[in-house]
Protein backbone atom coordinates (compact mmCIF):
# COMPACT_ATOMS: atom_id res chain seq x y z
CA UNK A 1 0.00 0.00 0.00
CA UNK A 2 1.27 3.45 -0.91
CA UNK A 3 0.92 6.48 1.35
CA UNK A 4 0.51 9.65 -0.68
CA UNK A 5 0.72 13.17 0.71
CA UNK A 6 -0.73 16.32 -0.78
CA UNK A 7 1.00 17.32 -3.98
CA UNK A 8 1.85 15.72 -7.29
CA UNK A 9 3.09 12.16 -7.59
CA UNK A 10 4.14 10.82 -11.00
CA UNK A 11 1.75 13.20 -12.77
CA UNK A 12 -1.20 12.46 -10.49
CA UNK A 13 -2.36 15.22 -8.18
CA UNK A 14 -3.25 14.24 -4.61
CA UNK A 15 -5.25 16.31 -2.12
CA UNK A 16 -6.57 14.23 0.80
CA UNK A 17 -10.15 14.97 1.80
CA UNK A 18 -10.41 16.62 5.22
CA UNK A 19 -9.72 15.49 7.92
CA UNK A 20 -7.17 13.12 6.38
CA UNK A 21 -3.63 14.26 5.72
CA UNK A 22 -2.73 11.43 3.31
CA UNK A 23 -4.30 8.99 0.88
CA UNK A 24 -3.58 5.27 1.17
CA UNK A 25 -3.90 3.33 -2.08
CA UNK A 26 -2.81 0.02 -3.56
CA UNK A 27 0.19 0.37 -5.87
CA UNK A 28 -1.54 -1.29 -8.84
CA UNK A 29 -4.53 1.06 -8.42
CA UNK A 30 -2.19 4.05 -8.33
CA UNK A 31 -0.57 2.88 -11.57
CA UNK A 32 -4.01 2.48 -13.18
CA UNK A 33 -4.93 6.04 -12.15
CA UNK A 34 -1.73 7.25 -13.80
CA UNK A 35 -2.71 5.29 -16.91
CA UNK A 36 -6.18 6.88 -16.86
CA UNK A 37 -4.54 10.31 -16.52
CA UNK A 38 -2.41 9.57 -19.59
CA UNK A 39 -5.58 9.04 -21.64
CA UNK A 40 -6.82 12.56 -20.86
CA UNK A 41 -5.82 15.81 -22.56
CA UNK A 42 -3.39 18.10 -20.68
CA UNK A 43 -6.26 20.44 -19.75
CA UNK A 44 -7.85 17.70 -17.59
CA UNK A 45 -6.14 16.38 -14.47
CA UNK A 46 -7.32 13.75 -12.03
CA UNK A 47 -7.18 14.66 -8.35
CA UNK A 48 -7.03 11.73 -5.93
CA UNK A 49 -8.85 12.71 -2.72
CA UNK A 50 -9.67 9.47 -0.89
CA UNK A 51 -8.47 5.88 -0.68
CA UNK A 52 -8.19 3.34 2.13
CA UNK A 53 -9.40 4.50 5.56
CA UNK A 54 -8.56 2.27 8.50
CA UNK A 55 -11.67 2.11 10.69
CA UNK A 56 -9.53 1.51 13.78
CA UNK A 57 -7.37 4.59 13.23
CA UNK A 58 -7.66 7.78 15.26
CA UNK A 59 -9.95 9.18 12.59
CA UNK A 60 -12.14 6.05 12.67
CA UNK A 61 -14.32 7.24 15.57
CA UNK A 62 -14.63 10.68 14.00
CA UNK A 63 -15.84 9.09 10.75
CA UNK A 64 -18.38 6.91 12.59
CA UNK A 65 -19.79 9.92 14.43
CA UNK A 66 -19.82 12.05 11.27
CA UNK A 67 -21.70 9.36 9.36
CA UNK A 68 -24.22 8.93 12.18
CA UNK A 69 -24.90 12.67 12.29
CA UNK A 70 -24.85 12.95 8.49
CA UNK A 71 -27.43 10.21 8.06
CA UNK A 72 -29.84 11.91 10.42
CA UNK A 73 -29.40 15.29 8.78
CA UNK A 74 -29.66 13.81 5.26
CA UNK A 75 -32.90 11.97 6.13
CA UNK A 76 -34.33 15.18 7.58
CA UNK A 77 -33.40 17.16 4.45
CA UNK A 78 -34.31 14.46 1.93
CA UNK A 79 -36.93 12.11 3.44
CA UNK A 80 -37.65 10.68 -0.02
CA UNK A 81 -34.04 9.56 -0.51
CA UNK A 82 -33.68 7.19 2.46
CA UNK A 83 -32.98 4.32 0.08
CA UNK A 84 -29.68 6.06 -0.84
CA UNK A 85 -28.34 6.27 2.72
CA UNK A 86 -26.27 3.08 2.60
CA UNK A 87 -24.70 4.06 -0.74
CA UNK A 88 -23.91 7.62 0.35
CA UNK A 89 -22.93 7.06 3.98
CA UNK A 90 -21.55 3.53 3.82
CA UNK A 91 -17.80 3.04 3.64
CA UNK A 92 -18.13 1.78 0.02
CA UNK A 93 -15.03 -0.34 0.47
CA UNK A 94 -12.78 2.47 1.69
CA UNK A 95 -12.32 0.51 4.94
CA UNK A 96 -11.50 -2.75 3.12
CA UNK A 97 -8.47 -1.98 0.99
CA UNK A 98 -6.87 0.64 -1.23
CA UNK A 99 -8.73 -0.27 -4.40
CA UNK A 100 -11.70 1.99 -3.63
CA UNK A 101 -10.96 5.63 -4.44
CA UNK A 102 -12.61 9.00 -4.89
CA UNK A 103 -11.22 11.34 -7.52
CA UNK A 104 -12.05 14.87 -8.58
CA UNK A 105 -11.39 16.72 -11.80
CA UNK A 106 -9.17 19.72 -12.39
CA UNK A 107 -9.98 21.51 -15.65
CA UNK A 108 -7.50 24.14 -16.86
CA UNK A 109 -6.10 24.47 -13.35
CA UNK A 110 -9.50 24.84 -11.64
CA UNK A 111 -11.11 22.10 -9.58
CA UNK A 112 -14.62 21.24 -10.71
CA UNK A 113 -17.06 20.88 -7.83
CA UNK A 114 -20.14 18.90 -8.74
CA UNK A 115 -21.20 18.64 -5.08
CA UNK A 116 -20.69 22.14 -3.63
CA UNK A 117 -22.62 21.12 -0.50
CA UNK A 118 -21.12 17.64 -0.36
CA UNK A 119 -23.64 14.81 -0.28
CA UNK A 120 -26.26 17.36 0.80
CA UNK A 121 -26.21 18.92 -2.68
CA UNK A 122 -29.67 18.49 -4.17
CA UNK A 123 -30.04 16.27 -7.22
CA UNK A 124 -31.18 19.27 -9.31
CA UNK A 125 -28.04 21.25 -8.41
CA UNK A 126 -25.91 18.16 -9.08
CA UNK A 127 -27.44 17.85 -12.56
CA UNK A 128 -26.99 21.53 -13.39
CA UNK A 129 -23.35 21.48 -12.17
CA UNK A 130 -22.66 18.32 -14.19
CA UNK A 131 -24.37 19.74 -17.29
CA UNK A 132 -21.84 22.60 -17.39
CA UNK A 133 -18.99 20.11 -17.86
CA UNK A 134 -20.77 17.00 -19.12
CA UNK A 135 -18.26 16.23 -21.87
CA UNK A 136 -15.33 16.48 -19.43
CA UNK A 137 -17.12 14.31 -16.87
CA UNK A 138 -17.90 11.68 -19.51
CA UNK A 139 -14.30 11.75 -20.77
CA UNK A 140 -12.88 11.24 -17.27
CA UNK A 141 -15.29 8.43 -16.42
CA UNK A 142 -14.58 6.72 -19.76
CA UNK A 143 -10.81 6.88 -19.14
CA UNK A 144 -11.27 5.42 -15.66
CA UNK A 145 -13.49 2.62 -16.96
CA UNK A 146 -11.02 1.80 -19.75
CA UNK A 147 -8.40 1.31 -17.05
CA UNK A 148 -10.50 -1.14 -15.04
CA UNK A 149 -12.44 1.13 -12.67
CA UNK A 150 -16.15 0.76 -12.01
CA UNK A 151 -17.98 4.02 -11.24
CA UNK A 152 -20.42 3.85 -8.31
CA UNK A 153 -24.05 3.34 -9.38
CA UNK A 154 -25.47 5.97 -6.99
CA UNK A 155 -25.77 9.37 -8.74
CA UNK A 156 -24.35 11.31 -5.77
CA UNK A 157 -21.42 8.93 -5.30
CA UNK A 158 -20.88 9.05 -9.06
CA UNK A 159 -20.63 12.85 -8.91
CA UNK A 160 -17.81 12.62 -6.37
CA UNK A 161 -16.40 10.00 -8.72
CA UNK A 162 -16.22 7.12 -6.27
CA UNK A 163 -14.78 4.23 -8.20
CA UNK A 164 -13.62 0.73 -7.42
CA UNK A 165 -10.75 -0.91 -9.23
CA UNK A 166 -12.19 -4.11 -10.65
CA UNK A 167 -9.33 -5.13 -12.95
Amino acid sequence: MLTLSKGENQGLKVKPRWPSSEVLIEQNVFLKLIEAQSKLPPSIQLLLVRGYENKTSQLGLFRVLSRWLGIRLFCACYPGRKDEVSDIFGSNGHDVDGSHVDVSIILNGRRLRFLPLGVFTSPSLQHSRAAEHLSVLKEVKAALMQCGFKIHRNPTESMQIHCDFAG
